[in-house]
């Protein structure tokens, strides 16, 4: 498996405009109800991106590119940040949702590991380790003074697996399609999934002009903007190279979070961000994971035939 860089006009601003949008939920969900936000959010970017793949002149790629565009889509979409906004709704705040989610590079290679029969090299064992570490420092002080911040933590967690998981699917399947029509696609089927939370939960706003101010803000640099380049990382460079940008995106989304919102950054904080840095660095700089022997066996034999 070659291992693939990432070309920095791609990863700047995907750094940028991932990470300002962690301040920008939580300070919409602070006026508007989580699964509103996100039904709002989700059915006008796919409005707005379907305009833009009209302007371009895509066509619809085959039933069956759609089908995979939306499995990666509800996953990466629907399951990232449905999961990521109850959350932050229920008092985790956006550095400590960020950091968890900054643990996607390494979830993503130890799942490519396990699913798709690849070997981890020693340094991607310890980043693995680094990675539980820097969950254990940002989540346990929290979690001891607040045992209510339970399921909101394993909602961000769930949030992070589906964000890997699709990433790594969106790689194998939809690297044919452009990423505007992939993001499109994955919005568009994850609207329904929203509108059915939003029907089940009890909805409220207390500011709609700040609300729709908010939403506005987070359509253009969030869904249409990060998520469109990040689809676009994923199709030039791989869902393990581009899973890299998340060594970085906690701390632009706490610089952000503190500058915006003035939230505070807690030691532990620091030492979680700090150990989540160091594994995402040392996932990127490992050699890409080496086929174990039964891939190795498999592909002589087709060689052979």
């Amino acid at each position: 498996m070659e291992q693939r860089t990432l070309q920095m006009r791609l990863a700047v601003p995907t750094v940028l405009l991932y990470g300002v949008g962690y301040p920008l939920g939580s300070a919409t969900v602070a006026v508007m109800s989580p699964f509103l936000v996100i039904l709002l959010r989700f059915a006008a970017s796919a409005l707005l991106l379907w305009v833009i793949v009209l302007v371009r002149g895509l066509r619809l790629p085959s039933r069956r590119l759609i089908g995979h565009a939306v499995v990666a889509g509800v996953l990466t979409q629907g399951v990232q940040f449905l999961g990521l906004y109850w959350a932050l709704a229920h008092g985790v705040p956006s550095g400590l949702g960020s950091l968890i989610i900054s643990l996607n590079p390494v979830v993503t290679a130890a799942l490519m590991s396990l699913l798709m029969g690849h070997r981890e090299t020693r340094a991607g064992l310890i980043s693995l380790a680094l990675g539980a570490g820097a969950v254990v420092f940002a989540c346990a002080p929290r979690l001891l003074a607040d045992h209510s911040m339970g399921a909101g933590v394993l909602a961000v967690v769930v949030a992070m697996l589906g964000l890997s998981v699709g990433g790594i699917y969106q790689g194998r399947h939809c690297t044919q399609m452009d990423p505007w029509m992939v993001t499109a696609i994955g919005l568009t089927a994850s609207t329904p999934f929203a509108g059915v939370a939003t029907l089940l939960t009890p909805v409220h706003c207390d500011n709609w002009p700040r609300a729709l101010g908010l939403l506005a803000v987070m359509v253009v640099l969030s869904s249409v903007g990060a998520t469109t380049l990040y689809a676009a990382c994923i199709r030039r460079s791989g869902a393990r190279a581009a899973s890299i940008l998340f060594a970085v995106i906690p701390a632009a989304a706490s610089v952000m979070a503190w500058i915006g919102l003035g939230e505070d950054l807690s030691a532990f904080t620091l030492i979680g961000l700090a150990l989540g840095s160091a594994a995402c660095l040392l996932q990127s700089r490992s050699a890409a994971p080496q086929p174990n022997r039964v891939d190795r066996g498999a592909r002589s034999e087709s060689s052979a035939r």
